[in-house]
């Protein structure tokens, strides 16, 4: 009998220099019940996003309060212990590291700040949201939110400039590309080839640094951070037109119809949908 319930589970595959994310999964641990010691061919960053226990790796016991991440590393044996009667709910990534990144860096614990782990929990349910369309291009979007999600994490437990090893020049492209992206966002006349050009990169060959870098094309690094911007005004409760405005398009209609491509739901639905985590 599982101890857990899963919510919400998405296989994924996604390759990135020095990490690869096999898994996600939203478990809800059930009540009474604890999780005894287990171990994985692969990693595991376990993300608390409510509740309280007590997460023992390798013989060593973490408070695994809200908040709190923490690294098993593969074949290391792992147990949970609910403290309270609510419910926990744990966001689980299965991981495979890098040799240089794996077995030596086992048992990583950090605590999100609240910021990261309001973030992380807003992306999560809109991964829950989504988890019953079967779009075409349900895929490309679940991976950008992924990516998201992991830039999220691994910036907040400190480790992610170990893990973006593909630099130019010292300097990581992605980060360059969402500061120029951020900078002429709300311009519909800057296209991705000045976008390109203010980089500092002829377009073709942007898009292959960065795809090697953070999975994405500079097209869909642009899409994902027009959406995260749309929805912060979308929360705020700005006018859909002006949301369209602020993130570059000018049509009404066409941005209802691309926020409905990238997430299933027109914005005026995502905007009235629970905003809270199931549970």
């Amino acid at each position: 009998m599982k101890r857990y319930r899963p919510l919400l589970m998405e296989k994924l595959g996604i390759s990135l220099p020095g990490i690869e994310v096999i898994r996600l999964q939203l478990n809800e641990h059930l009540p009474g019940e604890n999780l005894g010691a287990h171990s994985h061919r692969y990693g595991q960053l376990l993300v608390y996003l409510k509740g309280r226990g007590w997460q023992s790796v390798a013989g060593r016991c973490y408070a695994a309060r809200t908040g709190a991440v923490i690294y098993a590393a593969p074949g290391q044996e792992h147990s949970f212990e609910r403290e309270r009667e609510r419910s926990p709910l744990c966001l689980v990534l299965d991981i495979r590291l890098d040799e240089k990144f794996g077995q030596a860096r086992s048992q990583v614990i950090g605590m999100l700040p609240a910021t990261s782990l309001n973030h992380i929990r807003s992306r999560v349910s809109q991964l829950f949201a989504m988890r019953d369309i079967g779009a075409s291009d349900r895929k490309l979007t679940v991976g950008a939110i992924i990516l998201d999600v992991l830039d999220a994490l691994l910036r907040a437990v400190g480790r992610l400039d170990e893990l973006s090893v593909s630099t130019v020049g010292g300097r990581c492209l992605a980060r360059s590309a969402e500061r120029a992206i951020l900078s002429f966002i709300s311009d519909p006349a800057v296209n991705l080839a000045t976008l390109a050009e203010h980089i500092g990169y002829q377009r073709d060959h942007l898009n292959r640094i960065l795809k090697s870098e953070c999975g994405l094309t500079l097209g869909q690094l642009r899409a994902r951070i027009r959406l995260r911007e749309a929805q912060r005004f979308l929360r705020r409760g700005m006018a859909i037109g002006e949301v369209a405005t602020h993130v570059g398009i000018d049509d009404q209609n066409y941005f209802a119809r691309w926020y409905r491509a990238q997430t299933g739901i027109s914005p005026s639905a995502w905007r009235q949908r629970p905003s809270s985590l199931p549970g």
